[in-house]
Formats: structure tokens, sequence, C-alpha cells
């Protein structure tokens, strides 16, 4: 089957590539952050108390990968 150049929507290769690229450094950031939360309270568990400063963390990370998903509806 022949496909030519003219039938792929080159667009929507590169949003694809846009999100998928944008979205894999929030998931390491989280995961990043996540992982030293937990090892903070494994050696001492009295740093539950820095759950919200964590928490706080996680939103600012997330909120790279919202922008990185709003982007794909400004890019025409």
């Amino acid at each position: 089957m022949l496909i030519l150049a003219s039938t792929i929507n080159t667009a929507i290769i590169g949003k694809g590539l846009m999100i998928g690229g944008g979205l894999i450094g929030p998931a390491i950031g989280i995961g990043i952050v996540g992982g030293s939360y937990m090892q903070a309270v494994g050696r001492n568990p009295e740093a539950t108390k820095f759950l919200g400063q964590a928490l706080v963390f996680v939103a600012i990370i997330e909120l790279m990968a919202l922008l990185a998903f709003a982007s794909i509806f400004i890019v025409k």
C-alpha cells in the first residue's frame, strides 16, 4: 500500500510527539519527588509533617504537564 506524503497529517504526528515528550519530564519529576519523600520518611518517621510541602512540589511539576497538554490545542 502506497501512502503519499500529501495524505499524512503531520500536525497529528507533531501533537503526539509534543504531548509524549512533554509528559515524560513531569512523570520522572513526580517519581523523584515521591521517592525522595518516601526515603525521608523511612529514615525519619517525623518527616511526615513535610507531606504538604511535597504535595506542593508535585503540584508545581503537574502544572508543567498541564501546560504541555494545553499546548496541543494551541498549535495548529
